[in-house]
Parts: structure tokens; sequence; C-alpha cells
């Protein structure tokens, strides 16, 4: 069985070669556009092993989905990987206190992604990793 992807981002060249990167890697991909969407994916059966999480969604904040998320027994498994392109130690911050397990900054090399990925429990864990 494939692992399941989830790409929350807004925009749609950047959600588009992620998801073809990890389809061409052999992982289930599912795309959300808004924070709406990956809400709805998030939790949609089977639900996704990791989700691949634009910080900046608009005039949203991403991390909405990543601090819900974390407090979802149900979803505790859930890999949540921050993505942004702002350099500031905010959103590194955010992200951590979010309940993220990783921060990439874009861009980033696809290596970085598929070792992070890689790294992924192979069952449900309940506690998370830190963000280095």
């Amino acid at each position: 069985m494939k692992r399941r992807i989830l790409i929350v981002e807004d925009d749609p060249s950047y959600r588009e070669l992620l998801g073809a990167w990890l389809e061409a890697d052999g992982y289930e991909v599912v795309l959300a556009d808004t924070l709406e969407q990956g809400f709805v994916n998030i939790a949609a059966e089977p639900i996704p092993e990791a989700v691949l999480l634009d910080i900046h969604l608009g005039r949203k904040n991403g991390l909405l989905l990543a601090h819900w998320a974390s407090k979802q027994k149900h979803l505790a498994h859930v890999q949540i990987i921050a993505i942004t392109g702002d350099t500031s130690l905010r959103d590194l911050k955010g992200a951590r206190d979010a309940g993220c397990h990783a921060c990439l900054i874009k861009p980033f090399e696809l290596n970085v992604l598929r070792e992070l990925l890689a790294n992924l429990p192979s069952h449900p864990v309940g506690q998370q990793s830190e963000i280095s």
C-alpha cells in the first residue's frame, strides 16, 4: 500500500510540482489549495501519513491546521512538515509551536524532503519529534 501524503499549498505550480515529485517517488498524493480543503483532507479516510503544509495560504495561516491536528488523538501519527518562503525565525518558531515535525524553507532540495519522508514512522505514534 502506498504511503499517503497531503499537500496543502496555494501556489498551483508549486503544488503540482511537489505532487508530481512525490507520485514519481511512489507516494499517493492528495492535493489541497486552501486551508479549508486541508482540514477536510487531513481527516478523510485513509488519513495521510504526512502533510506538507504551506504556512502562508493567502491571507490565512496554514499553521491553524497543524495546531488543530496536533490536538486530535486520531491524527497523532500524522507528521506535519511546514513549508515556507519566509526565512524569518518567526515562521520556524510558529511551526514548532503549532506541532509541526519539521519546517522546510522554499526552495528546498527534493532530497531533503525525501529524507524526511523516508524517516516517517512505520506505525502511528503519539509523540512528536522536535523541529531542528
